[in-house]
């Protein structure tokens, strides 16, 4: 068995590349348009909430990893859809946006927003939802956009819009492919029931009157003029083929080679979804769309239950904490015959809830290592410390004016409400970068350039330009040596997140037809002593066009 254990953490492939460095996944191939994959809200919930958490045990390949890295003979597996530089190529899952291509705050304010409804003009419905915790309706405006139309709760207004709104734009910024989202303000008066719309009313379809329309936009928040305020959902180009699911691959798209639960933006979006209190997150909460480019592309969607929401009512103070069934504290519980006592069990929900615009969204309770959604997802849990570092670099990576750009666009009217999501955000980015910053080196961002007589690697200290850690009190001390030769400095340290290096030392440098790659350790040291002190390997290739970089591991 140890013999198995060890096996199963040995790395064979070199950390380093000398070929190009994949940037893209080609999964935007071509290929047959799939059927619409069927989505069942209920059974979402049921199959991720019992069945998954009755079937990991039986999982031997989770069950022996998970005992190899027990007694330390065995990593946890890493992400199957990472380049040399530890990041996940773009895709037609994920862009890269804000951190690595920083966007001014005008530009995440618009997020992914090209068009809004036309208020100036009738509206026309030609589908609707009676029935459900928040009923609402699809129109097409005057322009031919379609958008799905959406309320607040009677007892909430502007929570959950605004909430869908903000953290719509939270993802896209992070690099997700969302639908797009705003804020509108609509006459009542001009809007009209197509013809053959049909709803389910009691369980039978109906043609949809102009009654039920009233009924579903009675008692919705309206602004001074009486207009009503709504959330508008465009609806996506493409065709619509289904959900996507957090665990295995699509069998009938051939694009679709990486298993869900191992892609690095799926799992690390378990710390981004922590951010925003995304407990809702789940297969039926997503989207694929077969595109004018012949391939499926993957969205995220359904933010109405992020901050302080609940669809149209609030978060319960569970949410975040724990699964909404979950063994780990259903065993406490029985095993200590019920004297043990849940943090969120005591909380007074009124007493928390400092705006009907906000809802519960707090920061003093928020555990970044242990927050959950409230269904068990298979990716979320198979989220490595390196899967985390990636995507608390991506939170961080928004300034405090980048939030406040992306929170004034949910346009909520009592500025004490907007004063107060901001600044619960901006604490809670500060501890997620905290938290996942304290576990590994967060040196990121590194460049290399040749002067003449010295390479110069310089990188970013993530937690000091985040304003997490003094400067003053952090060092880098680091060796270099030649990748399979010898060392060149030892025990070098800097007080800046620079290291020169002199290349007479390497006389016979890319010659021969060979390139050398030097190989940089690299540890952050801090007087903190909850900081955890770990390398993270860097590949410099010397090449005749000049260095490069090629590689970069972290150590967990």
């Amino acid at each position: 068995m140890v013999l198995l254990l060890g096996q199963m953490g040995c790395r064979t492939t070199k950390p380093y590349a000398l070929g190009p460095i994949k940037t893209f996944d080609p999964d935007t191939t071509d290929i047959p348009q799939p059927p619409e994959n069927e989505s069942y809200q209920y059974w979402d919930r049921i199959d991720n909430t019992i069945f998954h958490q009755l079937e990991k045990p039986l999982d031997l390949n989770k069950v022996f990893r998970a005992a190899g890295r027990t007694v330390g003979v065995t990593n946890a597996k890493q992400a199957d859809n990472i380049n040399r530089l530890d990041e996940p190529p773009e895709s037609s899952w994920y862009n890269n946006r804000h951190y690595y291509n920083p966007m001014t705050p005008e530009e995440l304010a618009q997020g992914p927003n090209t068009v809004a409804p036309d208020t100036s003009a009738n509206w026309t419905i030609f589908s609707a939802k009676l029935e459900g915790a928040n009923p609402g309706f699809f129109i097409e405006d005057a322009s031919g956009n379609r958008f799905l139309i959406k309320f607040d709760g009677p007892r909430y207004p502007e929570l959950t819009t605004s909430a869908e709104v903000i953290s719509t734009k939270i993802f896209y910024a992070a690099g997700y492919n969302v639908p797009q989202a705003t804020i509108t303000y609509f006459d009542p008066d001009q809007v009209t029931v197509g013809d053959d719309v049909m709803v389910i009313d009691k369980g039978k379809k109906r043609p949809m009157t102009k009654a039920d329309y009233r009924n579903i936009i009675a008692g919705k928040t309206r602004n001074k003029e009486g207009k009503i305020r709504a959330l508008a959902s465009k609806f996506v180009d493409g065709i619509p083929v289904g959900s996507w699911g957090f665990e295995g691959t699509r069998t009938d798209d051939p694009n679709d080679r990486v298993a869900h639960e191992h892609r690095r933006e799926l799992r690390g979006m378990r710390v981004i979804s922590s951010w925003v209190n995304d407990t809702d997150r789940r297969d039926a909460n997503t989207m694929s769309v077969y595109t004018d480019g012949g391939y499926i592309k993957h969205l995220v969607q359904d933010f109405g239950n992020t901050l302080g929401a609940n669809a149209a009512g609030v978060h319960e103070p569970i949410y975040g904490q724990a699964y909404l069934i979950d063994p780990r504290y259903m065993t406490l519980n029985a095993v200590s015959l019920g004297f043990n006592v849940n943090s969120w069990e005591t909380v007074e929900l009124k007493k928390h809830i400092p705006f009907p615009s906000v809802g519960y969204f707090q920061e003093d309770i928020f555990k970044p290592g242990q927050w959950v959604s409230a269904h068990p997802l298979p990716a979320y849990e198979n989220m490595t410390l390196r899967d985390a570092f990636w995507a608390a670099k991506q939170v961080m990576s928004f300034s405090d004016e980048d939030i406040r750009a992306i929170v004034e666009t949910g346009q909520l009217t009592n500025p004490k409400a907007e004063e107060y999501i901001i600044a619960v955000l901006i604490k809670r980015r500060d501890q997620i970068g905290r938290y996942w910053f304290s576990r590994i080196n967060p040196v990121d961002k590194f460049s290399v350039t040749d002067t003449g007589d010295q390479i110069m690697l310089a990188f970013k200290d993530l937690g000091v330009t985040g304003g997490l850690f003094d400067p003053e009190q952090t060092h880098y001390e680091y060796e270099i040596s030649v990748v399979d030769g010898k060392t060149l400095q030892q025990e070098q340290k800097t007080e800046e997140p620079v290291i020169s290096f002199d290349k007479s030392t390497i006389p016979q440098l890319t010659t021969g037809g060979r390139t050398d790659v030097l190989k940089y350790e690299i540890i952050t040291r801090r007087t903190n002593p909850d900081v955890s002190e770990k390398s993270t390997l860097v590949y410099i290739a010397l090449e005749q066009t000049g260095p490069r970089l090629v590689g970069i591991k972290r150590e967990e």
